[in-house]
């Protein structure tokens, strides 16, 4: 392992990559975009497990709003970031320079170590903090009084139908309120981080969340969710 990765590092040694973002284009992103895709297929693995198309992507961010007028002190957080190479760069691109601040949290310890990666060949070693772990047991960002950190903007592709979501977690006491709008059932967690979403913007944040058909008709509502969520089948 340790000569190939040599080798590895020897190829790149040897390119001339100056030119990587010339005229918009992001080579060392597409080719990652096309491991994963072509990874995950081999693997026998959802791809949506660590990335979302680029389509979808620019998609999400015209619809939440990122665009020209965006400022560079705002924030953009994915609760579920995956291998963040699409989602959160592919929105965070449609920024002026890319500037806006990038958060986000992945579980799974492979698929988190692939997106600090990625953050890295899309030129954000340090304007992005991803952190590892659990975002519905335990979210990372919170401010010093213990509540939830808000963000202008948040997307997500979480994990469909999560069979698992309660795992360290008593949503009938969530010390974070998430919850309030109604319990998600016990074998399905979409709703769950679609409330914990919710829970994490600004009053005027915006976000949009990829969830399955159906993803919130099995929710137990309590009261209704104002500011104009919507469930599609696309």
């Amino acid at each position: 392992m340790q000569d190939r990765l040599s080798k590895l590092v020897a190829i790149f040694d040897g390119l001339d990559l100056r030119a990587n973002r010339a005229e918009g284009d992001d080579l060392l992103g597409d080719a990652y975009e096309y491991l994963m895709r072509h990874f995950a297929t081999e693997s026998g693995k959802s791809k949506g497990q660590f990335y979302t198309p680029a389509e979808v992507s620019r998609v999400i961010a015209k619809v939440i709003g990122i665009g020209p007028e965006t400022r560079q002190d705002q924030t953009l957080y994915d609760p579920a970031c995956g291998s963040g190479g699409s989602l959160l760069l592919k929105a965070s691109d449609e920024a002026p320079r890319g500037g806006i601040t990038i958060y986000g949290q992945e579980m799974d310890n492979a698929t988190w170590a692939l997106s600090r990666m990625n953050m890295i060949l899309h030129g954000h070693p340090g304007g992005a903090e991803i952190w590892r772990g659990n975002t519905l047991a335990d979210p990372h960002f919170k401010n010093p009084d213990g509540s939830l950190k808000k963000f202008d903007f948040a997307v997500a592709n979480p994990p469909f139908s999560s069979k698992a979501w309660t795992n360290g977690l008593d949503p009938e006491n969530d010390e974070f309120k998430r919850f309030e709008y109604g319990v998600p059932p016990a074998k399905n967690g979409d709703y769950a981080f679609l409330l914990h979403l919710i829970t994490s913007l600004k009053s005027t944040g915006k976000g949009a969340i990829i969830l399955r058909t159906g993803g919130c008709s099995s929710a137990a509502t309590r009261r209704p969710i104002s500011g104009g969520i919507s469930s599609g089948t696309g």
